[in-house]
């Protein structure tokens, strides 16, 4: 079985936090946790629990798939799900700009039938 990847954890809510402008204080604030536990989590020292994960996501504004995809196991991938897994590695901005552009890539093709 395969261990959750701590430092690849912390490197993402490092730079998710960073991108949306949030100190590692107000983050803790916002989850009801020491601001210490935090940078914890992002020196991959400590692993939140799973009432904290939850916390984390939905403070900014993540899915649980963001922080998990570089511990989860993936027997056979077909295109779809590779795709999926990209997806769900990006940050809420760079998953609006990918969606948007999909959307005009596909009114561009539907025009062209």
């Amino acid at each position: 079985m395969k261990e959750m990847d701590k430092k690849a954890f912390g490197r993402k809510l490092n730079a998710i936090r960073r991108e949306q402008q949030i100190s590692s204080e107000k983050l803790s604030e916002l989850c009801d946790i020491n601001a210490v536990f935090v940078r914890q989590i992002e020196n991959a020292t400590r692993l939140p629990s799973l009432p904290v994960f939850l916390r984390i996501c939905n403070s900014l504004r993540v899915s649980p798939s963001f922080f998990l995809a570089d511990s989860l196991l993936w027997d056979e991938e077909d295109k779809i799900t590779a795709l999926d897994k990209k997806l769900r590695e990006l940050s809420p901005r760079q998953f609006s700009a990918v969606i948007e552009t999909i959307n005009t890539l596909i009114g561009q093709l539907s025009s062209n039938n």
